[in-house]
């Protein structure tokens, strides 16, 4: 029997805004200019989230279930849709900056994504923005365990048998070969 991977779990709530609200996020700072919209400006989905936040930082977190010591892939989309300054943005995982831009040019939807480890069971995803003149849209945030670092059950119980396997073969040989010799 072949085992195959699981897929990776969805550790982030509503990370397509597809609720239509932050549900699952908690807003911070500065909260003006801040919601979930439906509109042509979506990465994908019905949904996204623009930011606007003037004269000061404001965003999104996530508390998120981890495990210490193993790595997480985080990716989203984000979009700035004007270049005018002062913008800035700033994603950081357990308090540990991922990417970060500070006046930035207009970009359409760009994937970011990266790979970080967690110290801890619980692991805060964070969004900070500001944007005095414009917005940031954000879209498609997604955080799954990266696979590697421990084989799952399934893959456990197929080298136990793969090693059983050898073990009776080499068990086997001894004795034809103690048998061979004898005669």
């Amino acid at each position: 029997a072949f085992a195959t991977p699981a897929a990776a779990q969805e550790l982030v709530t509503n990370g397509g805004f597809e609720n239509g609200d932050f549900s699952g996020f908690t807003q911070t700072g500065n909260t003006g200019l801040t919601g979930v919209f439906s509109s042509p400006f979506v990465a994908s989905g019905e949904f996204a989230a623009y930011f606007g936040p003037v004269g000061s930082t404001g965003g999104i977190t996530q508390s998120l279930s981890t495990n210490a010591g193993q790595s997480y892939l985080i990716s989203f989309d984000l979009r700035n849709l004007e270049g005018q300054t002062p913008n800035f943005y700033n994603v950081l995982f357990g308090g540990v900056s991922l990417f970060s831009a500070t006046d930035s040019a207009a970009f359409n939807y760009t994937n970011f994504s990266t790979t970080a480890t967690a110290v801890g069971a619980s692991t805060e995803l964070a969004f900070n923005f500001r944007h005095d003149p414009y917005y940031f849209l954000l879209d498609n945030v997604s955080v799954t365990a990266v696979n590697g670092a421990v084989p799952e059950p399934a893959t456990w119980a197929m080298m136990l048998m793969g090693f059983g396997a050898m073990g009776v073969l080499l068990r086997r040989r001894r004795r034809t070969q103690t048998l061979l010799q004898a005669a």
